[in-house]
């Protein structure tokens, strides 16, 4: 009896998700994630292709859960996986995973992982872990080791290393080492650096080539475009 009833509700279960799971119409495409067969509001597997629709290549539009990985092409929602999360075209939504966060095209959302936050485009929103990498990213960055990206904008905290390749604005604070190319807003860490400063640096080593509207508060400030180029305590432009 228990047996009979457990395959009647998995039978209702499925027949209700593929109602909603079935290919888009020919030509239908609005929406739609770049290679995407059909969208659906559930996703439960061990891990991708083994889930249930079958296969990679769904727009997720609801709730996903894979014991070990799960794939999308796009995600509106919500997915957790023990191990590892990937979506491969724009994702609005929560990412929840033990090592890895993996994102092709914009993030638009929360990304929550133990270990990597990847993102090859740009990332609106919240990312907390223990690293975190992307091409740029406005919003909050919360990482145990550091972050890496091209461009930043909001607040960064991370225990050893933030690393901008080139524009941060707003506050970049870490236990280590703050680098930024132009640096609008304030550091604070261990060590500061900035090529061009305007705002403030505060840590015990201060270092800006050039200040055109800043300050610096430290054991060893050095703005290197100064007349006075080594200051304790204090340093600024004049």
């Amino acid at each position: 009896m228990m047996i009979r009833k457990f395959a009647f509700a998995a039978a209702a279960a499925a027949a209700f998700t593929a109602a909603f799971a079935a290919p888009e119409e020919e030509g239908d495409v609005s929406g739609q994630g770049v290679g995407a067969i059909g969208w659906t509001p559930v996703q439960i597997g061990l891990f991708a292709p083994v889930s249930y629709p079958w296969g990679c290549d769904w727009d997720l539009k609801g709730f996903g859960l894979d014991l070990f990985y799960t794939e999308n092409v796009r995600l509106q929602g919500m997915a957790i996986s023990g191990v590892a999360a990937r979506s491969r075209d724009e994702r609005k939504g929560l990412f929840v995973t033990g090592l890895c966060n993996w994102s092709e095209e914009d993030v638009y959302g929360v990304d929550l992982t133990l270990g990597l936050n990847l993102a090859f485009k740009d990332v609106y929103g919240i990312e907390a872990g223990l690293f975190g990498m992307r091409r740029r990213m406005d919003g909050l960055d919360i990482h145990f080791l550091g972050s890496h990206q091209v461009g930043y904008r909001g607040v960064q905290l991370s225990g050893l290393c933030n690393f901008t390749l080139e524009d941060f604005t707003g506050a970049d604070v870490a236990l280590g080492l703050n680098m930024a190319k132009d640096m609008t807003g304030a550091q604070l860490g261990g060590i500061n650096f900035a090529h061009r400063l305007s705002g403030c640096q505060i840590g015990f080593f201060n270092i800006a080539e050039e200040c055109p509207g800043g300050i610096q508060l430290g054991l060893v400030n050095i703005i290197m475009d100064n007349k006075i180029k080594v200051l304790p305590i204090t340093n600024f432009y004049f």
